[in-house]
């Protein structure tokens, strides 16, 4: 039975040293860095208690050292190799319950008393080494370690039950199992009056059922990690999506701007000085009325006429000043209505569902995208007909723009400035843009959603 035990714990430890390698690689999770070293430390420590592998090594030191000072530094040798292993252990329990994010300083005293405590007891298995007393070393580490580190365990796990995640409680379980058998391992051993036979069997009973529990507490860590890594790349994700949203709203902001300056010059410069022109040929018909010239001045103010219509649609195009007076859907009555008058296509437009609350500068995207689209099928479609449809609801707003041209195949076609221009602001919107086409005519379908719509 005392073999098979063994044997079990040697084969836990072998896969764990693999389990806690590869898992640190993967993770970069500094407890389980320590978890390997405390494993390694342990496999030798498992393997020592084997009287084949202990009198091999005390005699191979036997080589160098006098067979006396041999068994005397193999002893002491045996103990400090138990405090190495418990002193990783320690700090790959502090690790994997959060203590160095939820209890920094705690954290940062106990690690030090580790650090301390296992430097301490190097010097002083040097100096029993020296005075050749291998039983005064046990009796600093029976009354001296085992305080010190009994008394962190127990402050440790009462902090760990208040701050540590809920992976905490398969560990602590397992931690405890761990520790109490170790304890009555080690009073077997060197209270002879207890009469146990192998107590060391009750140490490895305990490391068995450490890895197990520990096993239940790492697949409930590693989902943690996990779930802590997809928030982070959810929030760096939102981020990066946030800082395109402002670029891209600054972009068309400075693009509106410049269409409200362009608007300006165009209605001040250019159509003041047309309706001058206008005037002073409307003085030269009275003043100068000839049968040579009159047809001239009839055709002037025709083409003045038309020239001055053009760029009141232009700047209007510019600038709606209608969607900031009248809103979205007065907006787009009225531009289908003069798009439709000046090239001669019948434009419908349909309306249906509640009043539509949404800022201004939503309001203009939406007009914009329409404002293209509409563009779009009076300059390359040869259409005859079309239909603008605004649809709104508590859902979000669907908007379907179509007519009755030759269609696209969209094949080798690559997307202009209008297109680019219309993929920007559904972008920006957050919103869904479909398209379908055939020689009957083409059909683009936008939908918004209201709870992915922007602020402003």
């Amino acid at each position: 039975m005392e073999v098979f035990v063994w044997n079990m714990v040697i084969s836990f430890q072998l896969l764990f040293i693999i389990l806690s390698s590869v898992i640190f690689l993967y993770l970069r999770e500094k407890s389980f860095k320590y978890y390997f070293l405390y494993n390694i430390c342990l496999m030798i420590y498992v393997i020592s208690r084997d009287d084949i592998f202990y009198y091999d090594a005390q005699n191979f030191f036997s080589i160098f050292l006098t067979k006396p000072k041999a068994e005397i530094f193999m002893h002491i040798l045996n103990f400090y190799i138990q405090i190495v292993f418990y002193t990783f252990y320690s700090m790959f329990a502090l690790y994997f319950l959060d203590l160095d994010k939820r209890a920094k300083k705690f954290f940062i005293k106990v690690v030090s008393i580790l650090k301390f405590i296992t430097f301490l007891f190097l010097i002083l298995g040097i100096l029993c080494y020296f005075l050749e007393n291998s039983v005064l070393y046990v009796s600093f580490y029976t009354f001296l370690y085992l305080p010190v580190m009994l008394s962190i365990f127990f402050i440790s796990v009462s902090r760990a039950i208040r701050v540590s995640g809920k992976h905490k409680d398969f560990f602590l379980f397992g931690v405890c199992a761990y520790v109490f058998c170790a304890l009555i391992a080690f009073a077997g051993t060197f209270i002879p009056s207890l009469n146990m036979r192998n107590p060391i069997n009750y140490f490895y009973v305990g490391i068995i059922l450490e890895t197990i529990f520990f096993s239940l507490g790492l697949a409930y860590k590693i989902k943690l990690i996990n779930d802590e890594k997809n928030r982070v790349n959810t929030l760096v994700i939102k981020h990066k999506h946030q800082q395109q949203i402002t670029k891209l709203q600054g972009l068309v902001e400075g693009e509106e701007k410049e269409r409200k300056r362009w608007a300006e010059e165009l209605h001040d410069g250019i159509s003041g000085d047309l309706t001058a022109i206008k005037m002073n040929i409307a003085v030269l018909k009275k003043t100068n009325k000839t049968p040579e010239n009159s047809w001239v001045l009839n055709e002037l103010t025709e083409v003045i006429d038309k020239s001055c219509l053009q760029l009141r649609e232009i700047s209007h195009n510019l600038s709606p000043s209608t969607v900031t007076n009248y809103g979205l859907l007065h907006a787009v009555k009225q531009f289908c209505g003069e798009v439709g008058a000046l090239h001669k296509i019948k434009i419908l437009c349909k309306f249906s569902g509640g009043k539509i609350s949404i800022s201004e500068s939503i309001e203009t995207h939406i007009y914009r995208i329409i404002q293209e689209l509409v563009n779009n099928i009076v300059k390359h479609s040869e259409a005859t007909e079309a239909k603008v449809e605004i649809i709104n609801n508590s859902l979000g707003i669907t908007i379907s723009v179509e007519d009755n041209g030759k269609g696209f195949s969209g094949q080798g076609i690559s997307p202009g400035i209008g297109l680019n221009n219309i993929n920007s602001r559904v972008s920006f919107l957050n919103a869904e843009l479909h398209r379908k086409s055939n020689s009957q005519g083409s059909l683009y379908t936008l939908y918004i959603d209201s709870d992915k719509m922007p602020a402003s």
